[in-house]
């Protein structure tokens, strides 16, 4: 396995002024390149919460999120943004695609604004759609996708820029089982294959024992991890 690409150390996250919630509780874990990660747990247990903190698309209320070891809370909210940019691809449970433009243009859009030339843009969102088997779908326009397709879309959209990491926050949610099942392979594959980081949340327990990790959450607070042993719990 890779060095660690994603760490957190004593992370908390709390909601409220005179009432505080806790949503973290005291989480310090870390992702190495090249794992597939399932953050689970049940609704509140904070799993997309510690998504959200990892993809630095919210600012912990104590702690540290370091990427590639590099304090992010260090950084200003222009170089947070670039991060982000640089290194990090999000799907989310929908998919967001801009119906105004094809497939190709959605893909094509955050490496634009990363300022990549229209060329070369042009050929890795073109590389990327055919290696997801979805070439063939370039000009259409997001309306004229089923579901699975346009999730499968916001997929190379995230990937077409090679980031770092790639985060999921409930890819399947808004799918059948069938088009739930093709995603699932399509992240498998990109680990496999791409060697491709991924951390993913999801609550249905058959997708996520095909990740070869899984961190397990309640009340903000880490109660399982297979990649430590059962007397030493990340978090617990």
């Amino acid at each position: 396995m890779g060095d660690v690409v994603v760490e957190t150390r004593d992370l908390v996250r709390t909601l409220g002024e005179k009432v505080q919630q806790v949503i973290l509780d005291h989480i310090s874990l870390h992702i190495r390149r090249g794992e597939f990660v399932a953050l689970t747990g049940h609704s509140g247990s904070g799993k997309s919460t510690l998504l959200y903190l990892l993809g630095v698309l919210d600012k912990p209320t104590s702690g540290q999120v370091l990427i590639e070891g590099q304090d992010t809370s260090m950084l200003s909210d222009d170089d947070r943004a670039a991060l982000r940019n640089d290194k990090l691809g999000y799907v989310f449970q929908f998919h967001f695609l801009l119906p105004e433009f094809s497939v190709l243009e959605n893909v094509m859009i955050p490496m634009l604004r990363r300022g990549f030339s229209s060329g070369r843009a042009t050929k890795q969102a073109t590389d990327t759609l055919d290696y997801l088997g979805l070439g063939e779908l370039g000009q259409r326009r997001p309306n004229e996708l089923s579901g699975g397709q346009q999730q499968r879309v916001s997929i190379a959209r995230a990937l077409a820029g090679k980031p770092t990491i790639l985060l999921a926050d409930e890819p399947t949610g808004n799918l059948d089982s069938k088009n739930g099942e093709i995603v699932i392979q399509l992240f498998e594959k990109l680990n496999r294959e791409q060697g491709t980081t991924l951390v993913m949340v999801t609550h249905d327990p058959l997708f996520a024992e095909r990740a070869s990790r899984r961190v397990a959450l309640k009340d903000g607070r880490v109660i399982a991890d297979s990649a430590e042993p059962a007397s030493g719990v990340v978090g617990a």
